[in-house]
């Protein structure tokens, strides 16, 4: 016997029947309910290592009565936002599994840690993992349901996902082989395997693009590699439930119809349904994609492979195809476990080592390549489309509760969207009314957008309503949801096409390029957007935009590009250093020419007893011919200034900022300073701020210390609400 399968064995402790050796190689290929489409295999070596590879799995399933290992189980989610990174979560766990054909599963959990510092203190917890039932033990699983088990469960998963070794797999599927390929096994031996492409006929969750690699002698699955046919997006819905007390969750709908499937007992009444349906509305434009799914298995004896490492690489967040908002990073994770020896003695402690960061961004990058190969895999020859999912989605007006938001333009404006999708092109279609401007012809965006693991590419057209506010990118969106009319920010309507260069999906927003051409004209204000600079001097700005004999005043045409770079290196959370900060550079020619540039750097300092130190200092600057709207707000938002009541424009400043920051149990506290200077003089502001979800959201109270001089707005006491923190 080969000593490869002598300690494989020894891990997995399997009993095999011995007679099933010979039966792996002479059973038939099980039958199928129907016939079998006449173009299901692309080439006779493809028939031939699918269905040996189908009576392999039967055997093998047929061969073991008991199986014994230790799981290593890890978890982590990212939280990438604009402008650094934060962990989101951290889980990891060993366990003793024990399986008999006979008896229920066992598992004994030896040791976990947990952490989860975007809510609370970030200190170890207990690591609930993916729970007992989805826990891949059982080694009879079929390796493709194991792409949504860890969201769905195990048994549901099964039940929902047409694998490619199913009985029926041919009306799903179309397979062709490619030449020979060499793995390399966990133990440093190769296998000479022959790659198998599984292509799906239609797009639905319940269908994968894989790959598979097959054993020719033994017809073993030595490695799988997939992912759902298409993302989840509108299957995703909210469900309130009757379990030990109502608790609120998530469904998949895995046939893209109602996820409601409990019984009649467990269904809410009105009440209920209402709670699902808002939930539901809430979640629209949020999407999960699994970029791949990797299974390698080992041999446990001569013929027969068991699945002894999983991982799944993907990203999820809220879909943002669109050329007038800022495009929303996604928060990437990745789920791995692995199998080791077990024979069940005390010595199998199975502790997880002590000090050990486990590299989130080197799983998500050995998994990258793939992700690639699957998704250039496509769709087939459509078979029985049935629970095919429908390319067209429509996102109602009011039912669509992140486009509505107010202003002291439109007043309350409320959206719809209609989305095409076309596989890894999808289109977005976004109408905007307003109440304030309800004669006028709504805004519009259409963006078509192309999807690769790697990045992403979008072509836009669109008339939209902007913000001078002060920003870092190619092209400006809506900073808030609402904005009042204190915040006295210079809008302006931009009629336009637009191409943007952005990082993955499942990346945060590093590096990203825009190219436009495009006609802005100034939109006033009830209180015509009258500021005063650093002077003193009150400027009327429909005014100093020219009036409708001067063109090139009240309209002006531009075209130019922008690039961002939003590097961070070093730790993620407030336990150790970390550094980053926005480098970005627009520049337009047309009207108005000019280059608007920003410069930021930030640096998180790890003090005694969890306290943190964040510094931050920037520069912003305009050079040129600039319009109004191309000017630096300082005050505004606070995100370079706090404590003002009315804007400061400008078109050079320097910034500073000290941010310290106390644990207490769910948020942190924050003391803070500011420091501006426009060309008038020095700006300064202190208050106290209400950190959450580790920086993502925090509520500040800033009060403004500039000595009174001409030209300094008023200052009192602002309570600012900022997103997407630095600190």
């Amino acid at each position: 016997m080969n000593p490869r399968h002598v300690s494989q064995a020894a891990i997995l402790q399997t009993t095999i029947v011995p007679a099933t050796i010979l039966f792996a190689l002479l059973l038939p290929a099980p039958t199928t309910a129907t016939p079998q489409p006449p173009d299901a295999y692309l080439d006779q070596t493809a028939r031939h290592l699918v269905t040996g590879a189908r009576a392999t799995l039967a055997a093998t399933r047929q061969a073991i009565t008991t199986h014994r290992a230790l799981v290593h189980e890890r978890l982590a989610f990212n939280a990438p936002t604009g402008r650094r990174d934060r962990p989101w979560m951290r889980g990891s766990r060993v366990a003793r599994a024990n399986w008999s054909r006979t008896a229920p599963p066992a598992v004994d959990i030896l040791d976990q840690h947990f952490r989860h510092p975007g809510i609370g203190p970030g200190q170890p917890r207990y690591f609930q993992g993916l729970r007992d039932d989805h826990l891949p033990i059982d080694p009879l699983a079929d390796p493709f349901t194991l792409g949504l088990a860890p969201f769905m469960g195990a048994d549901a998963a099964a039940a929902a996902i047409h694998s490619p070794l199913g009985p029926d797999a041919e009306r799903y599927y179309q397979f062709r082989s490619n030449g020979i390929t060499t793995l390399q096994l966990d133990n440093g031996e190769t296998i000479e395997t022959i790659p198998v492409t599984v292509i799906p006929r239609y797009r639905s969750i319940r269908l994968v693009a894989a790959i598979m690699w097959i054993d020719p002698e033994t017809h073993g699955l030595v490695r799988a590699a997939y992912r759902p046919a298409k993302r989840i997006d509108h299957e995703v819905a909210g469900v309130l439930r009757e379990a030990d007390g109502w608790w609120l969750g998530l469904d998949i709908a895995v046939d893209d119809g109602d996820a409601d499937a409990d019984p009649p007992a467990n269904q809410p009444g009105w009440f209920g349904q209402l709670i699902n349906e808002t939930f539901t509305a809430v979640l629209l434009g949020i999407e999960t994609d699994i970029s791949a799914a990797i299974v390698d298995l080992a041999p446990a004896q001569p013929g027969h492979w068991l699945p002894c490492r999983v991982q799944w690489t993907g990203y999820t967040g809220i879909e943002s195809i669109t050329a007038t908002g800022s495009v929303v990073p996604t928060l990437p994770f990745v789920i791995e476990w692995t199998q080791e020896p077990s024979d069940g003695g005390e010595e199998d402690t199975g502790l997880l080592p002590t000090g050990r960061q486990w590299n989130l961004e080197r799983a998500r990058g050995n998994a990258l390549g793939l992700g690639n190969t699957l998704a250039a895999i496509g769709n087939g020859d459509a078979g029985d489309t049935n629970e095919a999912a429908s390319p067209w989605y429509l996102y109602p007006p009011i039912w669509t509760l992140n486009l509505v938001r107010y202003n002291p333009v439109e007043g309350v404006s409320i959206g719809a969207q209609a989305r095409r999708d076309f596989g890894w092109w999808r289109s977005l279609l976004t109408v905007r009314a307003a109440t304030r401007e309800w004669k006028e012809i709504p805004d519009l965006d259409f963006t078509l957008q192309r999807d690769r693991p790697g990045h992403r590419m979008q072509f836009s057209v669109y008339r939209s309503l902007r913000t001078g506010a002060l920003g870092a990118g190619g092209i400006d969106g809506f900073p808030l949801p609402v904005i009042f009319e204190s915040d006295s920010l210079d809008f302006h309507r931009s009629t336009g096409a637009a191409m943007r260069l952005l990082s993955g999906s499942g990346d945060r927003l590093g590096l990203s390029l825009s190219l436009f051409a495009e006609r802005d004209e100034v939109v006033e204000t009830g209180d015509k957007h009258d500021h005063k600079d650093e002077t003193g001097t009150e400027h009327d700005h429909a005014a100093a935009a020219g009036t409708d004999d001067d063109e090139t005043g009240h309209q002006r045409n531009r075209f130019g590009a922008a690039l961002e770079w939003k590097p961070w290196w070093g730790g993620m959370g407030q336990e150790s250093i970390g550094a980053g900060g926005t480098v970005s550079v627009r520049g337009s020619a047309g009207d108005h020419a000019h280059v608007r540039t920003v410069v930021e750097g930030a640096l998180l300092l790890p003090l005694a007893a969890r306290i943190s130190l964040g510094l931050q200092a920037g520069f912003a600057n305009v050079s040129g011919d600039p319009a109004p709207q191309d000017l630096w707000d300082l005050g505004a938002t606070g995100a370079f200034l706090r404590g003002l009541d009315e804007a400061v424009e400008t078109d050079r400043a320097w910034m500073g900022r000290a941010d310290l920051q106390f644990p207490v149990r769910y948020a942190r506290l924050s003391l803070f300073g500011d420091w501006a200077r426009a060309e008038g003089g020095d700006y300064y502001a202190a208050g106290a701020g209400l950190v959450l979800l580790d920086g993502l959201l925090r509520v500040d109270l800033a009060q403004g210390l500039t000595a009174e001089r001409e030209g300094v707005p008023e200052q009192g006491l602002r309570i600012h609400v900022l997103m997407d923190n630095l600190f």
